[in-house]
């Protein structure tokens, strides 16, 4: 099979990036022929496709005068829509993965795919379908209004970011794919990475239900990873040091857990505040990746995902189970789905006792039930995130879309 997989940047920024170049160094692994097709940037990794990439500079990144003049790219992107239609014609695909396309690609993509009848599948990493913040936040509070305002309200309390401009961009752009651009009928299939993210699309819109359907991601590399059924004398959080992460919540708990120690792996705009007020029992590690991360998961008791905000499929969970390291994480987003009793605790997001207790049943747990949950953990990520069972049904979804297109 031929597959087109769209994103805006070809290099890693965040989560949905990670699951782009995943996914396809995953399809190409089974025998596939895939192309790229992505935005112009001097931090991107090499591509056969690049020369078709689109040119559309981040506008954050921008001053004023500069983002006023790139508006119009927000809505409609002419070049991303020419320099696509040359890529089809070079590569002729039989369907199109797309990823994150906002703000750079824009959905004026999608009117060429279906003007060439190419099925198409999207992964909502996040929810900008239904909300202009991406995670349903008001400057790091949790916030639905928009489900709603239909994006309005963004602009109006600048939740983007919290900036003005570019809150009003977003909400615009939302406001127009919502009642001027009727981009349902150019997408013939929503994957969604928790049911908790499927159910917010579905209560604005039908389609979503009736297209959607819930693929966790995989990780790579799971079948290699020899899991560890060893219970490290820590605790560890690691991601950014933000506040939606709940992190500040975390390390306040840690105040009343004087004989438990916690590492945080990681850094953002609260390292600093946090490491100066920390009690004894917290350890700031900075920022680690690769075997020097993995080896300090592996080393942990427990991995903390203390989150205030709506994660959709969080990576964290999904590499401490293939660790064997079972997780202690809040109930909000799609965290409460993949942790079960049988491979942690879960508990109120920001409720410092609730989080002490947790961790409080967690440190009390036997030799022989520490061990049990540890093979819990690693069961599930073997049952639900294997790219094996990942790319079969992800063979499903393109299959079904092509069959859609068909007819």
């Amino acid at each position: 099979m031929r597959i087109l997989q769209v994103n805006k940047y070809h290099y890693i920024k965040g989560g949905a990036d990670t699951v782009f170049f995943n996914t396809t160094a995953l399809l190409r692994s089974n025998g596939h022929e895939v192309a790229e097709f992505c935005t112009q940037n001097d931090k991107n990794i090499p591509s056969e496709y690049d020369c078709y990439f689109a040119h559309a500079p981040e506008l954050r990144d921008q001053g004023v005068a500069a983002k006023i003049a790139g508006i119009p790219r927000f809505f409609s992107n002419p070049n991303a829509a020419k320099r696509l239609e040359e890529l089809i014609a070079h590569f002729k695909p039989d369907v199109a993965h797309l990823h994150n396309i906002f703000n750079g690609l824009s959905l004026s993509i999608l009117t060429v795919l279906r003007r060439h009848r190419i099925p198409v599948v999207i992964t909502m990493h996040d929810t900008r379908f239904i909300c202009p913040s991406s995670y349903f936040l008001q400057r790091g509070k949790a916030c639905e209004k928009c489900l709603r305002w239909g994006g309005l309200y963004c602009g109006l309390k600048r939740c983007y970011q919290d900036n003005l401009l570019n809150s009003w961009m977003c909400a615009l752009e939302m406001l127009h794919k919502e009642y001027l651009f009727d981009y349902d009928r150019c997408i013939d299939r929503y994957i969604f990475a928790s049911r908790r993210f499927k159910g917010f699309h579905e209560a604005r819109h039908s389609y979503f239900a009736s297209k959607g359907t819930v693929l966790y991601n995989f990780l790579p590399g799971l079948p290699q990873i020899v899991p560890s059924a060893s219970r490290g004398d820590y605790m560890l959080y690691y991601g950014r040091v933000t506040a939606e992460k709940g992190i500040s919540t975390l390390v306040e708990a840690m105040e009343r857990m004087p004989n438990i120690k916690l590492k945080v792996a990681g850094t953002g705009p609260l390292l600093d505040v946090l490491s100066s007020r920390a009690p004894h029992n917290v350890e700031f590690l900075g920022f680690l990746s690769g075997s020097s991360l993995f080896d300090v998961v592996r080393n942990a008791s427990f991995v903390l995902v203390p989150s205030e905000c709506e994660e959709n499929n969080p990576l964290t969970v999904i590499e401490a189970y293939a660790h064997g390291k079972p997780v202690i994480g809040s109930r909000i987003g799609g965290v409460p789905e993949i942790i079960t009793s049988h491979t942690g605790f879960t508990f109120t997001p920001g409720s410092i006792a609730g989080l002490c207790d947790a961790m409080a049943k967690a440190d009390a747990l036997t030799d022989a039930g520490y061990e049990r949950m540890s093979a819990a953990a690693r069961t599930f990520a073997d049952e639900n995130f294997h790219p094996g069972k990942y790319y079969s049904r992800l063979m499903d979804i393109y299959n079904e879309a092509i069959n859609c297109t068909k007819h």
